[in-house]
């Protein structure tokens, strides 16, 4: 069977996957401004579908790339198994461990923990990527370096701050109540869920530090959202004209 160029595919599951994330972060933010919990919670269980779809899909194209790539080192294209297959794993990765853990209600620590080492590793794919010299003068692994090293580097910022967001939504999570319980390692939770309790007065308030610790996650995966959107501008005409 001939080899097929998926890239635009993956491109558009990326860039589906930050629309997702964006969506979903920004309304997160909304529910626990509002302290609604159950909200919060039907909301990542709801996002956990489409993102478990993409994670899926992403899972089989990077098996695909990683063991159907035929293209010898001798034409230039040797490498990128590893510079493309390899991200586009990590990337299901980390769709597919959000999908069960926000799914199944879990904490979503362990799926931030996983993104933030993949995240890193996804930077150093693209700084390397971007500045190995394939010819004399001439850097880059593609033919749009700046491109890719943008959605590397935007895709591993918001991998990072998805740690601390996902610590921050776990504490909101354990420690309901009418009033916002402060960061503690000692602290014990509250209350039986989120709502706020009817006899309580006041609006509830969610401290700066909150919105500190986890607000760069919705940023940055926006931000990853938008260098997706024109990486697809550069690379989509040049890969159906000349697909392999």
């Amino acid at each position: 069977m001939a080899f097929v160029d998926d890239l635009g595919f993956i491109v558009a599951l990326i860039l589906a996957a930050a629309a997702v994330f964006t969506y979903t972060s920004v309304r997160g933010m909304l529910a626990i401004y509002r302290n609604d919990a159950k909200g919060l919670r039907e909301l990542l269980k709801g996002s956990a579908v489409p993102v478990g779809l993409i994670g899926i899909a992403g899972l089989l194209l990077g098996l695909y790339i990683e063991m159907a790539w035929p293209f010898p080192a001798a034409d230039g294209l040797g490498s990128y198994d590893i510079f493309f297959g390899d991200v586009v794993m990590f990337f299901a990765l980390v769709m597919l461990a959000y999908a069960v853990v926000a799914y199944l209600g879990l904490r979503l620590e362990y799926a931030g923990l996983l993104a933030l080492v993949m995240g890193i590793t996804t930077a150093w794919y693209g700084y390397w990527g971007y500045t190995t010299l394939v010819a004399p003068g001439e850097l880059g692994l593609t033919k749009d370096p700046l491109e890719t090293f943008l959605l590397y580097l935007s895709f591993a910022a918001a991998g990072f701050f998805a740690f601390p967001a996902s610590l921050a939504v776990d504490w909101y999570l354990k420690h309901p109540g009418p009033t916002w319980t402060p960061f503690s390692f000692k602290a014990q939770p509250t209350g039986t869920d989120g709502a706020t309790s009817a006899g309580s007065t006041g609006v509830y308030k969610v401290p700066l530090n909150f919105y500190l610790v986890a607000a760069w996650f919705p940023v940055f995966v926006f931000l990853a959202f938008v260098a997706a959107w024109l990486y697809m501008g550069a690379i989509l005409p040049g890969h159906l004209t000349s697909a392999p």
